[in-house]
């Protein structure tokens, strides 16, 4: 008897430290996941003193696409509309989930780490919020808060009507844009 309690309480600890040891890549892969899609929203901050030059409100859209069901990261595609300016600013990145941080890395050269952010759910809508620091400097560049406006294949059936890609990997020049309509 004594035997057969000893192997029974070696497979359960053996079962148990399996799923510790997977739970933080699960957890990554569920919040991927969970970002794949297409997102509006706000940022608010110096998030574009490097890159576009001042502190500023922004109005934005991203796409998070993941690469796989079962990957952590993925591509996408990020517009930011100046309000007070009227300028759009449309560049790519590729991003992967580590650890519960969101590391962002852009065509154009601009790394960032989304920290502290929340997904959380409001009536039948999605919402994400957070804060972009600087990949190297770890200084708080702005807050963000966005809403999903659709999943990944919403998006991808919308942008193949207009003949639109997202993956070309080349950040795009800034272009004048009409400030988007408010929200």
């Amino acid at each position: 008897m004594n035997k057969t309690t000893h192997y029974l309480r070696l497979a359960l600890m053996a079962i148990v430290a399996a799923v510790a040891m997977a739970s933080c890549t699960d957890d990554d892969t569920q919040q991927a996941y969970d970002l794949n899609g297409y997102w509006q929203g706000s940022i608010e901050g110096d998030y574009y003193s490097d890159r576009y030059g001042g502190y500023d409100s922004w109005d934005t859209e991203i796409w998070f696409v993941q690469d796989g069901d079962f990957a952590s990261g993925g591509y996408g595609r990020e517009i930011d509309y100046n309000r007070r300016t009227g300028h759009a600013y449309d560049v790519e990145f590729d991003w992967e989930v580590q650890g519960g941080r969101i590391l962002l890395d852009y065509y154009d050269g601009y790394r960032v780490i989304i920290r502290d952010y929340e997904l959380y759910h409001v009536g039948s809508g999605q919402r994400f919020r957070g804060y972009f620091d600087d990949y190297d400097t770890g200084r708080t560049l702005a807050a963000f808060d966005l809403v999903k406006i659709g999943g990944w294949s919403d998006w991808a059936t919308r942008a193949a009507a207009n003949g639109d890609s997202i993956k070309t990997g080349q950040a795009k020049e800034p272009a004048t844009l009409a400030a988007p309509a408010a929200r």
